[in-house]
Protein backbone atom coordinates (compact mmCIF):
# COMPACT_ATOMS: atom_id res chain seq x y z
CA UNK A 1 0.00 0.00 0.00
CA UNK A 2 1.41 3.38 -1.01
CA UNK A 3 2.05 5.96 1.67
CA UNK A 4 0.10 9.29 1.57
CA UNK A 5 1.91 12.17 -0.03
CA UNK A 6 3.17 14.77 2.41
CA UNK A 7 1.18 17.98 2.78
CA UNK A 8 0.35 20.83 5.12
CA UNK A 9 -1.03 19.49 8.39
CA UNK A 10 -4.78 19.77 8.40
CA UNK A 11 -4.92 20.45 4.62
CA UNK A 12 -5.62 17.77 2.02
CA UNK A 13 -2.70 17.07 -0.31
CA UNK A 14 -4.72 18.15 -3.37
CA UNK A 15 -5.62 21.60 -1.96
CA UNK A 16 -4.84 24.76 -3.99
CA UNK A 17 -2.07 27.21 -3.08
CA UNK A 18 -4.69 29.67 -1.72
CA UNK A 19 -6.10 26.94 0.55
CA UNK A 20 -2.65 25.96 1.71
CA UNK A 21 -1.80 29.57 2.60
CA UNK A 22 -2.10 30.42 6.33
CA UNK A 23 -4.91 32.76 7.42
CA UNK A 24 -2.49 35.62 8.09
CA UNK A 25 -1.19 35.46 4.50
CA UNK A 26 -4.70 35.57 3.06
CA UNK A 27 -5.53 38.56 5.27
CA UNK A 28 -2.39 40.37 4.03
CA UNK A 29 -3.44 39.88 0.38
CA UNK A 30 -7.00 41.00 1.11
CA UNK A 31 -5.71 44.20 2.73
CA UNK A 32 -3.33 45.31 -0.03
CA UNK A 33 -5.71 44.21 -2.75
CA UNK A 34 -8.35 46.51 -1.26
CA UNK A 35 -5.89 49.40 -1.05
CA UNK A 36 -4.94 48.95 -4.70
CA UNK A 37 -8.57 48.93 -5.78
CA UNK A 38 -9.29 52.06 -3.74
CA UNK A 39 -6.30 53.86 -5.26
CA UNK A 40 -7.58 52.97 -8.72
CA UNK A 41 -11.00 54.43 -7.94
CA UNK A 42 -9.44 57.66 -6.62
CA UNK A 43 -7.19 57.98 -9.68
CA UNK A 44 -10.15 57.50 -12.01
CA UNK A 45 -12.16 60.12 -10.12
CA UNK A 46 -9.33 62.67 -10.33
CA UNK A 47 -8.93 61.96 -14.03
CA UNK A 48 -12.61 62.74 -14.59
CA UNK A 49 -12.53 65.87 -12.44
CA UNK A 50 -9.40 67.25 -14.12
CA UNK A 51 -6.44 69.08 -12.56
CA UNK A 52 -7.10 71.49 -9.69
CA UNK A 53 -5.78 74.43 -11.72
CA UNK A 54 -7.42 73.56 -15.01
CA UNK A 55 -7.46 76.56 -17.29
CA UNK A 56 -10.55 78.61 -17.91
CA UNK A 57 -10.75 81.12 -20.66
CA UNK A 58 -12.63 84.12 -21.91
CA UNK A 59 -15.17 85.71 -19.64
CA UNK A 60 -14.81 82.98 -16.98
CA UNK A 61 -11.87 84.88 -15.47
CA UNK A 62 -12.62 87.96 -13.42
CA UNK A 63 -9.46 89.99 -13.94
CA UNK A 64 -8.70 92.95 -11.74
CA UNK A 65 -10.44 92.13 -8.45
CA UNK A 66 -7.38 91.77 -6.26
CA UNK A 67 -8.27 91.74 -2.57
CA UNK A 68 -7.41 94.82 -0.45
CA UNK A 69 -5.04 92.75 1.71
CA UNK A 70 -3.16 91.59 -1.38
CA UNK A 71 -2.95 95.16 -2.72
CA UNK A 72 -1.45 96.33 0.57
CA UNK A 73 1.15 93.55 0.42
CA UNK A 74 2.07 94.33 -3.18
CA UNK A 75 2.42 98.04 -2.52
CA UNK A 76 4.90 97.44 0.30
CA UNK A 77 7.04 94.71 -1.27
CA UNK A 78 10.76 95.35 -1.59
CA UNK A 79 11.74 92.73 -4.17
CA UNK A 80 10.33 90.55 -6.93
CA UNK A 81 9.34 86.98 -6.00
CA UNK A 82 10.32 83.90 -7.98
CA UNK A 83 7.59 82.31 -10.12
CA UNK A 84 4.68 81.25 -7.90
CA UNK A 85 2.81 78.01 -8.47
CA UNK A 86 -0.53 79.70 -7.84
CA UNK A 87 0.11 81.99 -10.82
CA UNK A 88 0.99 79.18 -13.23
CA UNK A 89 -1.08 76.55 -14.98
CA UNK A 90 -0.65 72.96 -13.83
CA UNK A 91 0.88 71.69 -17.07
CA UNK A 92 4.11 72.70 -18.74
CA UNK A 93 3.77 74.46 -22.06
CA UNK A 94 5.61 73.45 -25.24
CA UNK A 95 8.41 75.89 -24.41
CA UNK A 96 9.22 74.14 -21.13
CA UNK A 97 7.49 76.45 -18.62
CA UNK A 98 3.90 76.63 -17.37
CA UNK A 99 1.75 79.46 -18.68
CA UNK A 100 0.81 82.45 -16.48
CA UNK A 101 -2.69 82.71 -15.04
CA UNK A 102 -4.74 84.68 -12.52
CA UNK A 103 -4.18 83.39 -9.00
CA UNK A 104 -6.05 83.31 -5.66
CA UNK A 105 -7.17 86.55 -4.02
CA UNK A 106 -7.37 87.96 -7.56
CA UNK A 107 -3.56 88.14 -7.71
CA UNK A 108 -2.27 88.99 -11.18
CA UNK A 109 1.17 88.21 -12.61
CA UNK A 110 1.49 91.84 -13.72
CA UNK A 111 1.17 92.90 -10.07
CA UNK A 112 3.22 90.19 -8.35
CA UNK A 113 6.16 90.28 -10.79
CA UNK A 114 6.24 94.06 -11.17
CA UNK A 115 9.22 95.90 -9.73
CA UNK A 116 8.73 97.47 -6.29
CA UNK A 117 6.89 100.78 -6.33
CA UNK A 118 9.28 103.76 -6.51
CA UNK A 119 8.44 106.79 -4.32
CA UNK A 120 8.05 109.90 -6.50
CA UNK A 121 8.76 113.27 -4.86
CA UNK A 122 6.00 115.86 -5.21
CA UNK A 123 6.36 117.78 -8.44
CA UNK A 124 8.68 115.27 -10.11
CA UNK A 125 7.97 113.91 -13.57
CA UNK A 126 8.25 110.15 -14.19
CA UNK A 127 10.23 108.30 -16.86
CA UNK A 128 10.00 104.56 -17.53
CA UNK A 129 12.57 102.81 -19.67
CA UNK A 130 12.41 99.40 -21.34
CA UNK A 131 15.65 97.80 -22.59
CA UNK A 132 14.89 95.61 -25.61
CA UNK A 133 17.04 92.66 -26.70
CA UNK A 134 18.06 91.12 -23.36
CA UNK A 135 19.19 87.55 -24.03
CA UNK A 136 18.87 87.99 -27.77
CA UNK A 137 22.52 87.53 -28.74
CA UNK A 138 25.34 88.61 -26.40
CA UNK A 139 24.87 86.97 -22.98
CA UNK A 140 27.74 88.93 -21.44
CA UNK A 141 26.27 92.26 -22.56
CA UNK A 142 22.86 91.23 -21.19
CA UNK A 143 24.46 90.41 -17.84
CA UNK A 144 26.22 93.80 -17.80
CA UNK A 145 22.92 95.60 -18.43
CA UNK A 146 21.20 93.66 -15.64
CA UNK A 147 24.03 94.20 -13.16
CA UNK A 148 24.85 97.85 -13.89
CA UNK A 149 21.49 99.52 -14.56
CA UNK A 150 19.25 100.53 -11.62
CA UNK A 151 16.34 98.31 -10.60
CA UNK A 152 13.54 100.52 -11.99
CA UNK A 153 14.81 99.91 -15.54
CA UNK A 154 12.51 97.29 -17.09
CA UNK A 155 13.86 94.54 -19.35
CA UNK A 156 12.37 92.96 -22.48
CA UNK A 157 13.71 89.41 -22.65
CA UNK A 158 13.81 87.27 -25.77
CA UNK A 159 11.92 83.96 -25.55
CA UNK A 160 14.88 82.41 -27.36
CA UNK A 161 17.47 83.30 -24.73
CA UNK A 162 20.08 80.56 -24.34
CA UNK A 163 19.64 80.28 -20.55
CA UNK A 164 16.28 81.87 -19.66
CA UNK A 165 16.11 80.64 -16.06
CA UNK A 166 19.51 82.10 -15.18
CA UNK A 167 18.62 85.35 -16.93
CA UNK A 168 15.34 85.71 -15.04
CA UNK A 169 16.98 84.87 -11.71
CA UNK A 170 19.64 87.51 -12.32
CA UNK A 171 17.06 90.13 -13.26
CA UNK A 172 15.01 89.42 -10.12
CA UNK A 173 18.12 89.67 -7.95
CA UNK A 174 18.58 93.24 -9.19
CA UNK A 175 14.84 94.09 -8.93
CA UNK A 176 14.34 94.46 -12.70
CA UNK A 177 10.82 93.60 -13.77
CA UNK A 178 10.73 91.66 -17.03
CA UNK A 179 8.53 91.69 -20.11
CA UNK A 180 8.54 88.92 -22.68
CA UNK A 181 9.28 90.03 -26.25
CA UNK A 182 6.75 88.64 -28.74
CA UNK A 183 8.10 87.94 -32.23
CA UNK A 184 5.59 89.30 -34.74
CA UNK A 185 5.48 90.40 -38.36
CA UNK A 186 3.05 92.25 -40.57
CA UNK A 187 3.94 89.93 -43.46
CA UNK A 188 6.23 86.90 -43.54
CA UNK A 189 9.03 88.78 -45.34
CA UNK A 190 8.63 92.07 -43.48
CA UNK A 191 11.84 93.06 -41.73
CA UNK A 192 13.68 89.97 -42.94
CA UNK A 193 16.45 89.57 -45.45
CA UNK A 194 15.58 87.84 -48.71
CA UNK A 195 15.26 84.08 -48.23
CA UNK A 196 15.44 84.30 -44.42
CA UNK A 197 12.68 82.46 -42.59
CA UNK A 198 10.67 83.93 -39.76
CA UNK A 199 11.46 82.95 -36.19
CA UNK A 200 9.52 79.97 -34.85
CA UNK A 201 6.03 80.79 -33.56
CA UNK A 202 6.04 84.30 -34.99
CA UNK A 203 2.69 86.08 -34.74
CA UNK A 204 1.58 87.16 -38.21
CA UNK A 205 -1.38 89.05 -39.61
CA UNK A 206 -1.78 86.45 -42.37
CA UNK A 207 -2.18 83.53 -39.96
CA UNK A 208 -5.57 82.29 -38.68
CA UNK A 209 -6.51 83.48 -35.19
CA UNK A 210 -6.25 79.97 -33.75
CA UNK A 211 -2.71 79.54 -35.07
CA UNK A 212 -1.63 82.91 -33.67
CA UNK A 213 -2.99 81.96 -30.24
CA UNK A 214 -1.06 78.68 -30.43
CA UNK A 215 2.08 80.64 -31.32
CA UNK A 216 1.43 83.02 -28.45
CA UNK A 217 1.11 80.18 -25.93
CA UNK A 218 4.29 78.60 -27.29
CA UNK A 219 6.17 81.87 -26.78
CA UNK A 220 4.70 82.51 -23.31
CA UNK A 221 5.92 79.09 -22.17
CA UNK A 222 9.59 79.88 -22.82
CA UNK A 223 9.88 81.89 -19.57
CA UNK A 224 8.11 82.31 -16.24
CA UNK A 225 7.83 85.21 -13.81
CA UNK A 226 7.32 88.13 -16.21
CA UNK A 227 4.86 90.98 -15.66
CA UNK A 228 3.91 91.72 -19.25
CA UNK A 229 4.66 91.33 -22.94
CA UNK A 230 5.69 93.72 -25.70
CA UNK A 231 6.07 93.91 -29.46
CA UNK A 232 9.62 95.21 -28.99
CA UNK A 233 11.77 92.37 -30.33
CA UNK A 234 15.43 93.22 -30.88
CA UNK A 235 14.66 96.47 -32.65
CA UNK A 236 11.61 95.16 -34.57
CA UNK A 237 8.00 96.06 -33.71
CA UNK A 238 5.81 93.88 -35.94
CA UNK A 239 4.85 96.54 -38.50
CA UNK A 240 1.14 97.31 -38.76
CA UNK A 241 -0.06 93.98 -37.37
CA UNK A 242 -0.02 94.91 -33.62
CA UNK A 243 -2.18 97.96 -34.45
CA UNK A 244 -4.74 96.10 -36.58
CA UNK A 245 -8.06 94.45 -35.62
CA UNK A 246 -6.39 91.06 -36.18
CA UNK A 247 -4.26 91.67 -33.08
CA UNK A 248 -7.22 92.10 -30.74
CA UNK A 249 -7.47 88.35 -29.87
CA UNK A 250 -3.82 88.43 -28.81
CA UNK A 251 -4.46 91.36 -26.47
CA UNK A 252 -7.50 89.57 -25.07
CA UNK A 253 -5.48 86.43 -24.36
CA UNK A 254 -2.71 88.47 -22.72
CA UNK A 255 -5.29 90.24 -20.52
CA UNK A 256 -6.94 86.99 -19.44
CA UNK A 257 -3.57 85.74 -18.23
CA UNK A 258 -3.18 88.76 -15.96
CA UNK A 259 -0.40 90.41 -17.97
CA UNK A 260 -0.03 93.93 -19.36
CA UNK A 261 1.06 94.88 -22.88
CA UNK A 262 3.49 97.60 -23.92
CA UNK A 263 3.16 98.86 -27.48
CA UNK A 264 6.69 99.85 -28.48
CA UNK A 265 5.63 101.89 -31.51
CA UNK A 266 5.10 105.60 -30.67
CA UNK A 267 2.12 107.50 -32.13
CA UNK A 268 0.12 104.29 -32.68
CA UNK A 269 -2.66 102.54 -30.79
CA UNK A 270 -3.40 98.91 -30.03
CA UNK A 271 -7.14 98.30 -29.74
CA UNK A 272 -7.99 95.61 -27.26
CA UNK A 273 -8.99 94.79 -23.68
CA UNK A 274 -6.67 94.98 -20.73
CA UNK A 275 -3.92 97.35 -19.67
CA UNK A 276 -2.08 98.60 -22.75
CA UNK A 277 0.64 101.25 -22.70
CA UNK A 278 2.39 102.92 -25.62
CA UNK A 279 5.97 104.13 -25.80
CA UNK A 280 6.50 107.86 -26.30
CA UNK A 281 9.99 107.44 -27.77
CA UNK A 282 11.60 104.46 -29.49
CA UNK A 283 15.39 104.70 -29.61
CA UNK A 284 17.21 102.65 -32.24
CA UNK A 285 20.61 101.77 -30.85
CA UNK A 286 22.04 100.95 -34.26
CA UNK A 287 22.40 104.72 -34.67
CA UNK A 288 25.45 106.70 -33.57
CA UNK A 289 25.96 107.91 -30.01
CA UNK A 290 24.89 111.49 -30.81
CA UNK A 291 21.54 110.32 -32.21
CA UNK A 292 20.95 108.14 -29.16
CA UNK A 293 21.70 111.05 -26.82
CA UNK A 294 19.28 113.28 -28.77
CA UNK A 295 16.51 110.71 -28.41
CA UNK A 296 17.14 110.35 -24.68
CA UNK A 297 16.91 114.13 -24.36
CA UNK A 298 13.60 114.04 -26.24
CA UNK A 299 12.30 111.44 -23.79
CA UNK A 300 13.39 113.63 -20.90
CA UNK A 301 11.65 116.70 -22.37
CA UNK A 302 8.40 114.80 -22.97
CA UNK A 303 8.40 113.65 -19.35
CA UNK A 304 8.85 117.24 -18.15
CA UNK A 305 6.09 118.43 -20.47
CA UNK A 306 3.50 115.71 -19.81
CA UNK A 307 4.49 114.58 -16.33
CA UNK A 308 5.40 111.11 -17.57
CA UNK A 309 6.95 109.33 -20.54
CA UNK A 310 7.91 105.81 -21.61
CA UNK A 311 10.98 105.04 -23.69
CA UNK A 312 11.98 101.83 -25.44
CA UNK A 313 15.62 101.42 -26.40
CA UNK A 314 16.99 98.54 -28.43
CA UNK A 315 18.38 96.29 -29.60
CA UNK A 316 20.88 96.03 -26.77
CA UNK A 317 24.25 97.42 -27.87
CA UNK A 318 27.40 98.46 -25.94
CA UNK A 319 26.93 102.08 -27.08
CA UNK A 320 23.38 102.12 -25.67
CA UNK A 321 24.56 100.79 -22.32
CA UNK A 322 27.22 103.50 -22.12
CA UNK A 323 24.69 106.24 -22.95
CA UNK A 324 22.24 105.02 -20.31
CA UNK A 325 24.88 104.78 -17.58
CA UNK A 326 25.68 108.46 -18.17
CA UNK A 327 22.08 109.68 -18.66
CA UNK A 328 20.17 107.96 -15.82
CA UNK A 329 22.05 109.60 -12.89
CA UNK A 330 21.32 113.00 -14.46
CA UNK A 331 17.52 112.57 -14.18
CA UNK A 332 17.31 113.33 -10.47
CA UNK A 333 19.03 116.68 -11.06
CA UNK A 334 16.27 117.82 -13.44
CA UNK A 335 13.29 116.73 -11.33
CA UNK A 336 12.60 113.38 -13.01
CA UNK A 337 12.15 110.05 -11.22
CA UNK A 338 12.98 106.79 -12.98
CA UNK A 339 10.14 104.30 -12.44
CA UNK A 340 9.35 100.79 -13.74
CA UNK A 341 7.16 100.50 -16.84
CA UNK A 342 4.47 98.81 -14.72
CA UNK A 343 3.99 101.97 -12.63
CA UNK A 344 2.87 103.87 -15.73
CA UNK A 345 1.05 101.09 -17.60
CA UNK A 346 -0.37 98.88 -14.84
CA UNK A 347 -0.38 100.81 -11.55
CA UNK A 348 -1.78 99.11 -8.48
CA UNK A 349 -5.35 100.12 -7.67
CA UNK A 350 -5.73 102.51 -4.76
CA UNK A 351 -6.56 100.66 -1.53
CA UNK A 352 -10.04 101.32 -0.17
CA UNK A 353 -10.22 103.96 2.54
CA UNK A 354 -10.08 102.65 6.06
CA UNK A 355 -13.49 102.57 7.75
CA UNK A 356 -14.04 105.42 10.20
CA UNK A 357 -13.84 104.40 13.82
CA UNK A 358 -17.10 104.88 15.69
CA UNK A 359 -17.04 107.64 18.26
CA UNK A 360 -16.44 106.36 21.77
CA UNK A 361 -19.44 106.81 24.11
CA UNK A 362 -18.95 109.35 26.89
CA UNK A 363 -17.42 107.89 30.01
CA UNK A 364 -19.82 108.04 32.96
CA UNK A 365 -18.51 109.98 35.90
CA UNK A 366 -18.42 108.86 39.48
CA UNK A 367 -20.98 111.52 40.32
CA UNK A 368 -23.64 109.60 38.43
CA UNK A 369 -22.97 106.47 40.41
CA UNK A 370 -21.89 104.53 37.29
CA UNK A 371 -19.37 101.73 37.37
CA UNK A 372 -16.11 102.33 35.43
CA UNK A 373 -15.21 99.50 33.03
CA UNK A 374 -12.05 99.35 30.89
CA UNK A 375 -12.83 98.16 27.34
CA UNK A 376 -9.98 96.88 25.17
CA UNK A 377 -10.27 96.57 21.37
CA UNK A 378 -9.73 93.11 19.99
CA UNK A 379 -6.49 92.49 18.15
CA UNK A 380 -7.08 92.92 14.37
CA UNK A 381 -7.15 89.75 12.35
CA UNK A 382 -4.05 89.65 10.13
CA UNK A 383 -4.64 86.21 8.72
CA UNK A 384 -5.21 87.59 5.22
CA UNK A 385 -2.41 90.13 5.42
CA UNK A 386 0.80 90.26 3.39
CA UNK A 387 2.47 87.30 5.08
CA UNK A 388 -0.35 84.91 4.15
CA UNK A 389 0.02 85.89 0.49
CA UNK A 390 3.61 84.72 0.38
CA UNK A 391 4.82 88.10 -0.88
CA UNK A 392 8.07 89.68 0.28
CA UNK A 393 7.77 92.34 2.92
Amino acid sequence: MSSPSPGTPGKPSGASLWQKMPASGRAFIYFWGGCTALAGVVALTLQIMGPPYAEVSGDDIDVGTTSPAAIAALASKTDIPAPMGDLLTSDLGPGGFALPKVGPHGLLPRQVYAAPVVPVPAGNAQVALLIDGIGQSDDELSNQAIDNLPGPVSLAISPYASDPSSLMDRARAHNHETLLSLPMQDHPANGKAAGEEALPNTLQAALPERKNIENLNETLSHLAGYAGVTNAFSGQNGGEYPHSPAFKPILSAVHQRGLFYLNATPATTSDGPGLVGTADVAINTDADIITIDIQLLKLQQLARKNGRAIGVIGPLRPVALSCLKAWIPHLANVGITLVPVSMLVAPLPAPPPAPAKPAAPPTPTAATGAMHVNVHNATPNTQNGPTSLGLPQ
